[in-house]
């Protein structure tokens, strides 16, 4: 007898089956074609500073503050917010006068005297103008502009129009926080740790980024303000954790709410300087923690 077919009558073929593998082969390579879902795209692992907030934050004080500059940057990146704008530097400038004077050539690769810790300690620390001169007549000027022509400073001037004070040279945030950032390499090797352990323990003018000390981070700084009179309110930073580097300054001048707002050099900052550094430096700094990362 012929057979028919070679098939079991105890199979059942399901009805419609080969269309049905074709609709799943079509939708599997439809769902390939797609672009990713927001959920499984890129996500940077590196901290960025939110500018954004930052920016709008300087563009609210403005009306109450003539000039306002601040810079943050990291080795591949820089975030800059009117910061070629140059302000007289006050005390800020110690930290130049500091990296001067450490790196003269009679100085570099010896021990300080007690007389010169001192000096130095009470520049940085308690930011002391009378022992700040006593450093600055070993530096003068032609120091000053020999370390910015170093570093690659484009707007720094140093002591001022008549050249006769360290605390009148002008200064802006994109050349202090490229210094900042590089601080470590421009310190001789043999007072490199105890350059920056003064700039971690700043006793007078530690507010603003001394407020903002994020976790797991050195923060190595130094303040420079007008004596109570509104002129200036200037901080540069340099934040340091296991090999990464952030260079930071904010600079303001001529702050109107503070003019006369205390009596001599000696006292605090003005209060409304003071907020507006803590308030940049907040938002500069927001998410800057033990885990992050920084390129």
């Amino acid at each position: 007898m012929a057979r028919c077919g070679n098939i079991d009558a105890g199979a059942v073929r399901p009805r419609g089956a080969a269309p049905r593998r074709l609709a799943a082969l079509l939708v599997t390579a439809f769902a390939l074609a797609l672009p990713a879902s927001p959920a499984a795209a890129y996500t940077d692992p590196f901290w960025k500073p939110d500018y954004k907030s930052a920016k709008a934050y300087a563009n609210q004080r403005h009306h109450n503050i003539r000039i306002i500059g601040f810079t943050l940057r990291t080795p591949s990146h820089t975030w800059s917010y009117h910061g070629t704008s140059t302000v007289t530097a006050f005390s800020a400038i110690k930290v130049m006068i500091l990296t001067a004077y450490l790196e003269r050539g009679d100085v570099r690769n010896r021990g300080l005297s007690s007389h010169e810790r001192y000096n130095l300690e009470r520049m940085i620390e308690w930011s002391d103008d009378n022992a700040t001169w006593r450093i600055f007549h070993h530096v003068h000027c032609s120091g000053l502009d020999k370390l910015a022509r170093k570093v690659g400073m484009k707007h720094f001037s140093s002591c001022g129009p008549n050249h006769d004070h360290w605390g009148r040279s002008r200064i802006d945030s994109d050349d202090q926080s490229l210094f900042l950032l590089g601080l470590e390499r421009y310190l001789p090797s043999k007072h490199r740790s105890y350059a920056l352990k003064l700039l971690e323990s700043i006793k007078r003018g530690n507010w603003g980024i001394g407020e903002i000390h994020p976790s797991g981070w050195h923060v190595h700084y130094k303040s420079g303000w007008g004596c109570g009179t509104g002129q200036a309110d200037n901080q540069v930073a340099l934040l340091r954790r296991n090999g990464m580097h952030i260079g930071a300054a904010v600079l303001m001048q001529d702050i109107r709410p503070d003019e006369n707002s205390r009596s001599g050099c000696y006292s605090d900052d003005g209060p409304y300087g003071r907020a507006t550094l803590k308030g940049l430096f907040k938002r500069l700094l927001r998410g800057l923690g033990k885990n992050s990362l920084v390129q």
